[in-house]
């Protein structure tokens, strides 16, 4: 197991987080650090929040099941329960858009917004087309879907 000394900075970033994940819960995700699918969700509705205003600062790279952050997952594990909560005021469009989501809706959706935040010239075809190359398992129907829910919502 690896620890780390927390600094002041980090202190007040793991504060932000725990709030964030607090507000989490009026969309129903109590988050569990020791479930997978907690912590994929836990990863794109950070990722997504981004666009949101709400950024902690963490570095993401485009893993597997979509963009996935180290410091992010050192820092879920690193909470405690008794730690304060910073409140977090988000829009309810972010709410909007990811209340009730899958994993597999959150892993394509950011991975859409990743590809439009790096190609910010990128088609709407050419975005769709990365994505099933990269996800086969994924349709065009369903990531034109995506997207229009993504534009409705302002997150792209």
């Amino acid at each position: 197991m690896i620890y780390y000394k927390l600094t002041n900075c980090m202190v007040g970033r793991l504060a932000k987080l725990a709030g964030f994940i607090k507000a989490l819960e009026g969309i129903g995700f109590k988050f569990d650090v020791n479930r997978f699918n907690h912590r994929l969700k836990l990863q794109k509705y950070v990722y997504l929040a981004r666009r949101y205003g709400f950024d902690l600062g963490y570095h993401y790279n485009l893993y597997i099941r979509g963009p996935y952050s180290p410091e992010l997952a050192n820092d879920y594990y690193a909470l405690k329960e008794d730690m304060p909560k910073e409140h977090v005021d988000l829009p309810e469009d972010f709410f909007r858009l990811v209340k009730g989501k899958s994993e597999r809706w959150l892993e394509l959706a950011a991975t859409l917004v990743m590809i439009k935040e790096r190609y910010p010239d990128i088609s709407e075809e050419e975005m769709i087309n990365l994505v099933i190359g990269n996800k086969p398992f994924a349709n065009i129907e369903e990531l034109k879907g995506i997207l229009a829910k993504l534009k409705k919502h302002h997150a792209i």
